[in-house]
């Protein structure tokens, strides 16, 4: 027992030789962190503790808002509906346009004599007659093609200004207006006019023919030898020439009869 706690001592001091005990290798290495053993999260799962911290303020960093989880913010194809709350605006614009021609209305031209009391008196009027009139009233062309052009956005109240006689307004009278029609075939709204003595003049025809609609041209000739003369007679719109295809082939003037023929029949069509 002495010599046990001699060398025991010995040892301590430092004073021997004797080589010291090996101590176990596990000593002299730090010990690893010990195995997570607990079985990785579902996806979607909460995880607690400082973990749970750490991915909650990562996946808000990266996340967008109402994000829902296993969802891959890049999809495209997302079809679903849009929130209900989201307002959808259509726009509807209708136009429906009529037109006079004031130098053919001689009492209209005598009360107003400019452009602009002719418009402001046809706005005045029709914005108190008429709900859907627009207010849009303008001026297009020049002589003889010089247009009054209004604007509705009903058709229904549109027809009913061409069918009225405004006292207001003298004796300006509307007609149908389609600005897009007038730059197609001209012969689908133009007539022609035969057996005209020669002491029918211009003017005389276009006050007889007015009445059925704006005129955008009216042209007197006469061929090699012949007697009488001819007239071709283009309105603004197909809708006028509609009274000479139903009703009429024929009219008076100054006692003579003249004779109507539509310019888009053909040949054998003028014949029979």
């Amino acid at each position: 027992m002495g010599e046990d706690y001699v060398a025991d001592s010995a040892a301590d001091a430092g004073g021997s030789n004797t080589t010291p005990p090996q101590q176990n290798n596990a000593d002299n290495f730090s010990s690893p962190p010990p195995k997570d053993t607990t079985a990785p999260s579902a996806p979607g799962s909460v995880t607690s503790g400082t973990d749970a911290s750490m991915h909650a303020s990562k996946d808000n960093e990266t996340s967008p808002l109402n994000a829902s989880p296993n969802k891959d913010i890049m999809d495209t194809n997302d079809t679903s509906p849009l929130p209900p709350d989201t307002p959808t605006i259509s726009i509807l614009r209708h136009d429906y346009q009529a037109a006079a021609a004031p130098n053919t209305s001689p009492e209209f031209v005598k009360k107003y004599p400019t452009n602009r009391a002719m418009i402001d008196a046809v706005n005045n009027l029709l914005l108190e007659t008429y709900h859907s009139y627009t207010g849009r009233a303008r001026m297009s062309g020049s002589g003889d093609l010089k247009r009054l052009v209004i604007h509705f956005n009903s058709t229904t109240e549109r027809d009913a200004c061409l069918s009225l006689q405004h006292n207001d307004l003298a004796d300006l009278k509307f007609f149908l207006h389609d600005p897009q029609q007038l730059r197609t075939d001209e012969d689908l709204w133009a007539i022609q006019v035969t057996d005209i003595p020669f002491f029918i003049k211009k003017d005389d025809i276009i006050a007889l023919f007015k009445k059925y609609g704006n005129i955008q041209s009216c042209r007197l000739h006469t061929r090699a030898n012949a007697k009488v003369q001819q007239a071709r007679i283009v309105y603004d719109d197909a809708f006028s020439i509609q009274h000479f295809m139903d009703k009429q082939w024929a009219i008076y003037c100054y006692s003579t009869c003249l004779r109507i023929t539509l310019c888009s029949l053909s040949l054998d069509q003028k014949k029979s």
